[in-house]
């Protein structure tokens, strides 16, 4: 059994995130929904493992530019949570380290502006990629919404 820190009793690492996910996947005797909320909040512990604003890795030029601090500013992923979730679940062995290299590869917390965030789901991009994403170009969307990103060290 894992010792409870007095610090924060929900912190894990990265580590033990994906032994916990790939157990999660390979138990036959879970419901897919119970899977699926695991995932989904997985998703965001990941992206924000940093931070959420403060810490996150990459920021569009608009958020930085901005000078706003938490309101207005949105944590978005840089691909599609349901994109990420498929990728997952259609593991055909879900073993710790083919857990990490999805989630190391595609589960990247990018801070844009309100402004952005409305303008990926008006081009019907906030959970799904571009029709012809070859699934190399992980920011397709933030190209195709001509959204200009960087690594941001605040």
């Amino acid at each position: 059994m894992a010792r409870i820190s007095s610090k924060n009793i929900r912190f894990r690492s990265k580590e033990v995130i994906c032994q916990d996910v790939s157990h999660i996947l390979r138990c036959s005797e879970l419901h897919i929904g119970t899977k699926l909320a695991v995932v989904d909040q997985i998703f965001w512990v990941w992206s924000e493992f940093d931070g959420k604003h403060a810490g996150c890795k990459y920021w569009s030029k608009a958020a930085i530019e901005s000078g706003l601090k938490n309101k207005g500013l949105v944590h978005e992923h840089l691909i599609p949570r349901k994109v990420v979730r498929e990728m997952l679940l259609n593991l055909d062995d879900p073993f710790p380290e083919a857990v990490n290299d999805i989630l190391e590869r595609l589960c990247i917390g990018v801070v844009v502006t309100k402004a952005e965030d409305k303008r990926l789901k008006d081009l019907g991009l906030n959970s799904k990629m571009p029709a012809d994403w070859d699934q190399q170009d992980l920011w397709a969307r933030y190209h195709s919404a001509c959204i200009e990103f960087q690594l941001y060290n605040k």
